[in-house]
């Protein structure tokens, strides 16, 4: 039997049941043990075997209550799947793991790294990676002169295009009266873009590296998606390795490419992306190769998913009594 706790839930149904076609296949027992802030309008806790209501993530008392329901259901792994849960899986993941649960996270260095979007531009940009040009919005303030708009404006520690908007002149920009230290300012580019799911073992590196051109994206999350074989953010998936090599799991990064086929990069997520059940119905089963981990056996890594493979996501519904 193989427990495993989605963590901050929401509506990740189709998650979970990757999660579950794996099991089967591999012919494990799963147990899904889910969490959420409202679990009565969460769709993700109607499919689960147990689910609990917890205080929201940036509480003091949510990792205490996450650990006591961890011990209760003996979990072997937590599965985080919101940027702002990250931060406090990581710094007590020693924690959960004297108490028999493993926790799905990269290192400490790497998540705060994803969550400040402006130190990510700057590590990123030093490392030889390619990124947009980016500025704080207060630095973008003045340097007015040196700005070509339109331009892409969004919080710092933000996700799901939460606060993101773009700017168009000047005039607009000056206008902003948000917090000027909390947002930043990247170009803007009308290029391709692209999600790329990737899952990093931590003697290998990066195993498997998925593309997806995200054709229709609604509320941040992608409803309209092909698979699309891109040899640029392959390497920069391998570089990303080289640079944070505490990467571990399923991390997703966001980036652009030119009709030159030059590709940039510009946000990364450390966890599951909501676009993520493309990749794995294309082949990339990192839920399989997770349960793999969890049990002992040693993963069928590989890279042979179907490229051309489209996604076309609508509506669907939980109902319940």
């Amino acid at each position: 039997m193989i427990r495993l706790l989605f963590s901050s839930v929401g509506r990740r149904v189709e998650l979970i049941n990757c999660f579950r076609r794996a099991a089967q296949e591999l012919e494990y027992d799963l147990e899904v043990i889910t969490i959420d802030m409202d679990p009565l309008w969460s769709p993700a806790c109607q499919v689960a075997d147990y689910t609990y209501k917890v205080p929201r993530c940036t509480s003091p008392d949510f990792l205490k209550k996450v650990l006591g329901i961890c011990k209760k259901h003996h979990v072997d792994l937590i599965i985080p799947t919101i940027d702002t849960e990250l931060i406090g899986y990581t710094e007590n993941s020693d924690l959960f793991l004297e108490n028999g649960t493993e926790i799905l996270i990269s290192s400490e260095e790497f998540i705060r790294m994803t969550r400040d979007k402006e130190m990510t531009a700057r590590l990123l940009k030093e490392n030889g990676i390619p990124t947009p040009r980016t500025w704080s919005l207060r630095s973008a303030l003045n340097d007015l002169q040196n700005l070509k708009f339109p331009l892409f404006m969004k919080p710092r520690d933000g996700s799901c295009s939460n606060g993101a908007s773009i700017v168009d002149s000047q005039d607009e920009l000056i206008k902003k009266d948000e917090d000027k230290d909390l947002y930043i300012i990247q170009e803007f580019f009308r290029d391709k873009e692209y999600t790329v799911n990737c899952f990093y073992d931590r003697s290998k590196g990066c195993v498997s590296c998925v593309p997806h051109f995200r054709k229709f994206v609604r509320a941040g999350e992608v409803c309209f998606a092909e698979t699309l074989r891109v040899p640029e953010f392959r390497r920069i998936a391998d570089r990303l390795f080289e640079v944070f090599p505490g990467i571990y799991g399923c991390i997703c990064f966001q980036g652009f490419l030119d009709d030159t086929d030059h590709a940039s990069l510009f946000e990364i997520n450390a966890r599951f992306g909501g676009g993520y059940p493309i990749c794995d119905r294309a082949g990339g089963t990192f839920a399989k190769w997770i349960l793999q981990n969890l049990c002992g056996e040693v993963p069928d890594y590989h890279d042979n998913w179907r490229e051309g493979l489209r996604m076309l996501r609508y509506d669907s519904a939980v109902f319940i009594e």
